[in-house]
């Protein structure tokens, strides 16, 4: 067989074969992406029928404490359950609330669990309820909610005891109108199942369908023609959270009409450029065919062709690879003959290049050695080993991938580094850990560690010793640091990034500030599992040159620490290892990032354990480094005076809230005052009793008590905004901006403090600065009418361009 038709007939066979790879792959990938969406269509109305649940139960829940609270219908339901005749001689005014409040379900119990009274179906009564759960957890002083059936059909049932006479339970029923609500769209049709039984479904159309198939077994995420329709249909399990015990699940058909037509088309597209595709090739293989089997000959015929003294002729002229084969095998003739008269001489030589060669490799493997060790003695100062105080432990392990010997040391360098000190800011104790990672290699990595060791260094060296810099709040330490490092880092022009965690914990209290710019998540180990505290990529690389820090929105996140916590902070080191090799000899690297929450639990928190947990999963393809840091603080989040009576404190405490929704602020901040007395550090107390001296105007207790409250909880974000209104109002207006400022490092996108804070600026005369946040609210809350009033305000005072 000729050349020509073995290339006719390997591009065929490859075209043929390309083709139905294609028609494979792409049938599959229409089915995925048919099935996905649909999948997520399903779950989401499961999900969605599970949150309506979650309205129902809080509502009911609410419509109990209101009818409990509202004296004239409480007084009738207790009475009541003494004599029936009151209850009967109110049922239309009973029947009102149930009509008001849409509820299909309303009877009281007695202490028994005896149905005393049903307002909705008043002569049924007397059966004994008392075995249930629902009603057991009424009559042990709990309200209860549940999804369960009954005389009603499927209903979302809420008890709640009533005194010490009974129990109450009111109602709605689960029909045919919620489950249509929640599917929503007429091609999205909806059915409850208890088992096999049917509770209730959206429309007929699923009644039908499922009916036909009564019979037959269907699959769930399969698709099915009834009545010249295509279905897709799905079924989902009942996420039982605690509100029912039912054995629930969702069967769920989709119409898919309009996706089949897309499909068909899609279909059709795909088969006609195939062909078009597949024509063209073959009429171009016949033209390149035809050259290079010309070419081929010529050189097939030359090479039969040895003798040195006889020309050739070669196709030299082309520019492809047969013209370099060609002048190739030219050349090789003429060396041919050259080797065959001077290969002593020519062997002689070779062998003395090689040897100066491996001398010379020599000498410079010994003086990169020695930069190696130099470096390696210059960044071991800047690395942090262990530090303990008495409620922190702080542990670190470094394991670089490149280790060598110089002179008979041997030592080891990397990019990673971790770094434990301990600083003091407004008269606090704060531990700060750094775990970084420098992009490249060996030396390459080496210098970023060494110029983040050192500029990290200096950040710290500088607050031990200057007071203007402790006098900063940590969220302003922070971003100061890594302003200072990506300054620092920018300058490389992107040769050198690095990835980074840095975090300031309060030995205190526990209170975890921190910033992770493009690093693995931080891991935190609670009772025996492993869980990571991040989501989500906020800041990129420190010396990444269109970082979004340069775009206003620099992310501080906070996190508060339990006793007995252990946060675990590590390198991408953790979880590049090598797993082995496949079947072809490629290595398996795992790329799954919670495999290192595996190691984290397998080693019960510690490095040692967890170190040696991965290596017996894999080896180490890259520099290691994991910081450990254990919380051991024993305090009680309320401490409160063994000598009170807690009753007294509850007691003023619940009369405090029933003034507030009286209306009466005065007596209600007297009653969180008197019971603040009886526990001096509930956080709740000083919180509400803050907030109503704002309210009451009374900035100068508030802000006293914010104070206090802020150093006891400062992990409450949400709370900042009250300390920097509170001082505003004040006119202590530097104060008011440090507190908007934390809250704007920790929720850059919060538009009520974007105004405060602008308000705050206006008055302490930084009309720049106040047009800044404005001119960044702006970009996400355009129609924000405070926004608004005060863009105009500057404008109209040309105290801005």
């Amino acid at each position: 067989m000729s050349i020509r038709y073995k290339i006719f007939l390997i591009l065929g066979a490859s075209q043929v074969l390309l083709l139905a790879a294609l028609t494979l792959t792409f049938s599959i990938l229409i089915v995925n992406v048919k099935n996905e969406p649909q999948n997520q269509r399903a779950v989401d109305l499961a999900r969605n029928f599970q949150r309506e649940l979650a309205h129902k139960d809080e509502n009911l829940r609410l419509l109990l404490t209101e009818l409990l609270n509202n004296p004239s219908t409480a007084d009738i339901l207790k009475r009541g359950m003494s004599d029936r005749s009151l209850l009967i001689a109110n049922q239309d005014k009973l029947k009102e609330i149930m009509a008001r409040y849409d509820l299909n379900i309303f009877e009281l119990g007695d202490r028994k669990g005896k149905v005393h009274y049903r307002v909705h179906r008043p002569n049924d009564f007397g059966d004994d309820k008392s075995n249930q759960p629902l009603i057991q957890s009424a009559l042990s002083k709990k309200s209860k909610s549940t999804l369960e059936t009954g005389h009603s059909g499927l209903g979302f049932r809420v008890t709640a005891p009533l005194d010490n006479l009974g129990t109450i339970l009111i109602g709605q029923v689960v029909n045919s109108e919620f489950a249509e609500t929640i599917s929503g769209k007429e091609s999205v049709h909806l059915a409850v199942f208890e088992g096999k039984n049917l509770l209730t479904a959206s429309n007929e159309i699923i009644e039908k369908f499922l009916n036909h198939h009564k019979n037959k077994t269907l699959n769930s995420h399969s698709r099915v023609d009834w009545n010249g329709i295509p279905f897709y249909y799905v079924e989902v399990p009942f996420e039982d959270r605690g509100m029912s015990s039912l054995d629930l699940s969702f069967k769920i058909l989709i119409d898919e009409k309009e996706l089949e037509t897309a499909s068909q088309k899609i279909w059709l597209i795909f088969f006609i450029v195939a062909v078009l595709v597949f024509g063209a090739i073959f009429f171009i293989s016949y033209l390149f065919s035809r050259d290079i089997v010309n070419a081929v000959k010529a050189l097939n015929s030359a090479m039969k062709n040895i003798d040195l003294s006889l020309h050739d002729d070669l196709p030299m002229d082309r520019k492809d690879e047969i013209g370099q084969m060609g002048a190739v095998f030219q050349d090789m003739k003429k060396d041919l003959y050259q080797h065959q008269n001077n290969l002593e001489d020519m062997v002689a030589k070779k062998t003395l290049e090689l040897q100066n060669t491996l001398e010379e490799i020599r000498t410079i493997k010994e003086q990169q050695d020695g930069d190696y060790f130099l470096t390696s003695l210059l960044i071991k100062p800047l690395s942090g080993g262990s530090y303990k105080s008495d409620n922190l432990h702080v542990e670190t392990i470094e394991r670089q991938k490149k280790v060598f010997q110089f002179r008979n040391r041997r030592s080891e360098i990397g990019g990673d580094l971790s770094v434990i000190q301990t600083i003091y800011l407004k008269g606090k104790r704060y531990t700060v850990y750094l775990n970084a990672d420098a992009m490249g290699k060996s030396i390459q990595g080496a210098g970023g560690a060494l110029v983040m060791g050192t500029v990290f260094k200096s950040v710290i060296t500088r607050t031990q010793q200057v007071q203007a810099m402790q006098d900063r709040h940590p969220e302003r330490w922070l971003k100061d640091c890594f302003t200072e490092l990506h300054d620092v880092f920018i300058s490389f022009d992107g040769s050198m990034l690095l990835s980074a965690v840095i975090g300031l914990i309060d030995d205190e209290t526990g209170t975890m500030y921190y910033i992770n710019a493009e690093h693995p998540w931080i891991v935190l180990y609670r009772d025996g599992k492993a869980e990571f505290i991040e989501n989500e990529l906020l800041l990129r690389k420190i010396g990444f040159t269109e970082s979004e820090f340069a775009k206003n929105e620099f992310y501080i996140k906070v996190f508060q620490l339990n006793p007995d916590d252990v946060i675990i902070v590590g390198s991408d080191g953790r979880d590049d290892i090598l797993m082995g090799e496949s079947t072809l000899g490629e290595r398996i690297i795992n790329e799954d990032e919670r495999e290192f929450l595996s190691r984290v639990e397998e080693g019960k928190g510690e490095l040692e354990a967890i170190e040696k947990a991965i290596l017996n999963k894999g080896e180490l393809t890259d520099d290691f480094s994991l910081i450990r840091i254990a919380y051991k603080s024993k305090q009680s989040l309320i401490n409160g005076n063994s000598e009170i009576d807690p009753e007294s404190f509850l007691d003023s405490v619940k009369i405090g809230i029933k003034f507030f929704k009286e209306g009466n602020i005065d007596m209600a901040i007297a009653s969180l005052e008197e019971a603040l007395v009886l526990q001096p550090e509930n956080f709740y107390c000083m919180r509400e009793l803050a907030k109503l001296y704002i309210k009451t105007k009374d900035f100068e207790k508030a802000t006293y008590l914010c104070e206090k409250y802020s150093n006891l909880r400062p992990n409450d974000t949400d709370f900042l905004y009250y300390i920097a209104y509170a001082y505003k109002q004040k006119k202590n207006y530097s104060l008011a901006a440090d507190y908007g400022e934390r809250f704007r490092l920790r929720d850059p996108y919060n538009s009520k403090n974007l105004i405060l804070l602008a308000e705050i600026y206006m008055h302490l005369g930084k009309h720049s600065r106040a047009a800044e946040l404005l001119g960044f609210l702006e970009e996400f809350d355009a129609e924000n009418a405070k926004l608004i009033r005060l863009k105009s305000f500057l404008q109209s005072k040309n105290l801005v361009t």
